[in-house]
């Protein structure tokens, strides 16, 4: 198991976080530069960031990541205030009370909801990561662009990525040069990584 984030470190990325800057969606497109297609993450039509054809993933994470990571902050903001511990004089006291029977029943159906909905939360977070941990290890869907590399050549496929939506707007791109240009899919199985002897 993990070792829990230090609250310094959660503090780090909070600053990091842009706030109110460049707020508003961030989106990603095609466009052509000097040396070659390029993607560009945008704001508003200010382009921020420019990366080369081939890094059209990383130019939807940066968009994406740019929504994700102030959510994932308010979840743990919300984590840590359901599962925070009792401080020690509440324990102190509380324990006394229970021991004693002096403990109200609407003290201890309080903690026991708290206890109750963060084990859910938790339970519900730990199944769902496990489920992705499986299947970002074994198996993903691939798609690309197949198209003819000329007439006695045979086809092959261009521009592979595991986003669909990607796929769909770079097979419109390769059909104003290749009509019959096509939209494949595989799965492609992945294992986990091993160091490699030097």
């Amino acid at each position: 198991m993990p070792e829990p984030m230090p609250s310094e470190q959660l503090d780090l990325v909070r600053r990091r976080q842009l706030g109110e800057w460049l707020a508003g969606p961030w989106t990603i497109h095609e466009a052509v530069a000097s040396d070659g297609e390029v993607w560009q993450v945008k704001h508003e039509g200010q382009v921020l960031a420019t990366l080369p054809d081939w890094a059209g993933n990383l130019a939807l994470w940066i968009a994406e990541a740019h929504d994700d990571v102030p959510l994932l902050l308010a979840e743990i903001d919300w984590l840590l205030a359901v599962a925070a511990p009792l401080s020690e004089p509440e324990r102190v006291t509380l324990g006394r009370e229970i021991e004693g029977g002096a403990a109200s029943t609407d003290e201890l159906r309080a903690v026991a909801r708290r206890l109750l909905a963060a084990n859910e939360r938790l339970t519900r977070l730990l199944e769902q990561a496990q489920g992705e941990a499986r299947t970002a290890l074994t198996e993903a869907a691939e798609f690309g662009i197949r198209v003819r590399a000329g007439d006695t050549a045979g086809e092959h496929v261009v521009g592979r990525t595991p986003d669909r939506g990607v796929a769909r707007i770079r097979l419109a791109r390769y059909r104003d040069r290749a009509p019959d240009a096509q939209l494949v899919v595989r799965t492609v199985r992945y294992g986990a990584w091993d160091e490699e002897p030097s």
